[in-house]
C-alpha cells in the first residue's frame, strides 16, 4: 500500500514539474567496483561516477555541464 502511494505522489511531483530532493552521500558499489558521490554545493548538485562530474542547477535540477575530478582512492605514486 505504502509504495502504491509514493509511486502516485512521485508521478504528481514529476507533472508538476518539481525537481527531486538529494542528500549527500557515498556509495561504493562491490558488484562494479563504482564509486557513486553526492555532495550539494550552494549553485549546483554534485553526481560524481568514478570521476566523472555532472552538474544539477539547485532550482531547477536540469543538467548544467559536466566535468572530471580524481577518484578519491588514487595516490600520486599510483598515477601513469
Amino acid at each position: 500500500m505504502w509504495t502504491m502511494i509514493r509511486l502516485w505522489l512521485g508521478k504528481l511531483l514529476v507533472a508538476l514539474g518539481i525537481p527531486g530532493f538529494m542528500m549527500s552521500q557515498t556509495y561504493d558499489a562491490q558488484v562494479t567496483n563504482a564509486r557513486v558521490r553526492v555532495y550539494l554545493g550552494p549553485l549546483f548538485s554534485v553526481v560524481s561516477v568514478n570521476g566523472l562530474d555532472i552538474y544539477f542547477h539547485r532550482l531547477t535540477g536540469k543538467i548544467d555541464g559536466v566535468g572530471l575530478s580524481a577518484p578519491s582512492a588514487c595516490a600520486a605514486d599510483e598515477t601513469r
